[in-house]
């Protein structure tokens, strides 16, 4: 049966540069990871089915019923057992129920690792994976360097999550657009460059609603102060 991952890949061009470059530091320093890294947050995965047009189906239907989303990256951390070191990362509450809704519907006919079914933020372990499959030495001496280091502060908005099949882009539901792509719109320049621009005027238009919100408020209070004046 074919194995597959759910996972959000960093569209920001700042912040996916930024653990590029963390990444290509402990690389380099320290002669661990592959060359080629994408940075992502795995939500579910590995995934084995052999209903494949129903994992679609379901991926689709539940994205389509999810509002934007959005989470933190907050600090550095460590899998002790594991010998992993990546950036912790901090999801919405609508983001943590978007993954425990999808991993309870998948369940009902797919095969997941036990973790996947954690409802718990903390227990479910969202991060980014930064160096892994390290030995002892290596685990704690990038340990010991990441301390050293300025900790990752950053929020992010969740503008697409991807299905993949065997490494490769199957599907990805875009939250701006609305819509589900397949592999060659996925990568569309122009189709990622129109929902960059949705995200912006999403982002700019909260910030405006933010700065009304106090005006409409002081003047809510003045009317009701001259209503209990008396005054007009």
């Amino acid at each position: 049966m074919a194995q597959y991952l759910i996972e959000f890949r960093f569209q920001s061009k700042r912040i996916r540069s930024y653990i590029k470059g963390i990444i290509h530091e402990l690389n380099k320093k320290f002669r661990v990871g592959k060359r080629k890294h994408i940075p992502h947050i795995t939500l579910i995965g590995p995934i084995v089915t052999n209903n494949e047009k129903r994992l679609v189906s379901d991926f689709a239907k539940i994205c389509s019923q999810t509002k934007l989303m959005k989470f933190k990256g907050k600090g550095f951390g460590t899998f002790d057992n594991n010998k992993v070191v990546f950036v912790n990362i901090v999801p919405d509450e609508k983001f943590n129920e978007f993954r425990i809704k999808l991993s309870q519907k998948l369940k009902e006919y797919c095969k997941l690792p036990a973790h996947n079914k954690r409802k718990e933020k903390e227990k479910f372990g969202y991060h980014s994976t930064l160096a892994m499959k390290l030995n002892a030495n290596e685990f704690n001496s990038i340990k010991n360097y990441i301390k050293n280091k300025p900790a990752p502060d950053f929020t992010q908005r969740v503008m697409r999550v991807t299905l993949l099949k065997g490494g490769r882009i199957l599907r990805e539901y875009d939250f701006l657009q609305r819509r589900l792509l397949n592999r060659k719109q996925s990568l569309n320049k122009n189709i990622t460059r129109r929902s960059k621009t949705l995200l912006k005027r999403f982002i700019q238009g909260n910030k405006q609603k933010s700065k009304v919100k106090p005006i409409i408020r002081k003047k809510e209070i003045l009317s009701k102060i001259k209503s209990w004046l008396g005054l007009k």
